[in-house]
């Protein structure tokens, strides 16, 4: 069921779940634009940014897999640190200040939290139940393009996951040697 009010009875903020939708996607707008680098960040985070909001506006314009939709929102809460420890190292930290290695492990730990950990059920559950529903609802063409996007989503967030472990192994590498 597709719930496309902006306000509902419920809830401390009473704001619906199509709001927090439109919210999103301009955030990840946003975000995009305001990167401190390109070069920096890299491609694949602007990929996964603008493919992110396509899937958010898809779903909401066609009323589709607004439960899953919203569940992947909160991945983004990972973003914020990884957003902190760009700024702290555009001010002028090391990534070997204590400050920028407790922002970096914090957003590891809520990496490996809302991103990694989930996709194995998220996954699942699209192969399972999602597709078939989503094909019901807009066609093969829809699934397919849902599809595709999950896809993108599940190969960035594995070889970002990827990255970030190496670096870490190389980090305590690094410590053990001296």
């Amino acid at each position: 069921t597709f719930d496309d009010r902006l306000f509902v009875p419920y809830g401390i903020t009473k704001l619906g779940p199509c709001f927090y939708m439109g919210w999103f996607v301009g955030y990840l707008l946003t975000d995009t634009a305001l990167t401190p680098s390109f070069i920096v960040m890299g491609y694949p985070y602007v990929v996964h940014h603008l493919s992110a909001s396509m899937c958010w506006t898809f779903c909401a314009s066609n009323q589709v897999m607004q439960p899953l939709a919203s569940f992947l929102q909160f991945n983004e809460l990972s973003t914020v640190m990884m957003n902190l420890r760009q700024v702290l190292l555009t001010a002028g930290y090391k990534s070997s200040d204590l400050i920028v290695i407790v922002v970096s492990l914090t957003f590891f730990a809520l990496f490996s939290a809302v991103r990694v950990l989930p996709l194995p059920f998220v996954v699942h559950k699209w192969i399972s139940q999602e597709f078939v529903s989503i094909r019901n609802e807009v066609g093969w063409e829809g699934a397919i393009l849902l599809s595709a996007f999950l896809a993108v989503n599940v190969m960035l967030q594995g070889s970002w996951f990827t990255i970030m472990v190496s670096k870490l192994i190389g980090m305590f590498s690094k410590k053990q040697s001296k």
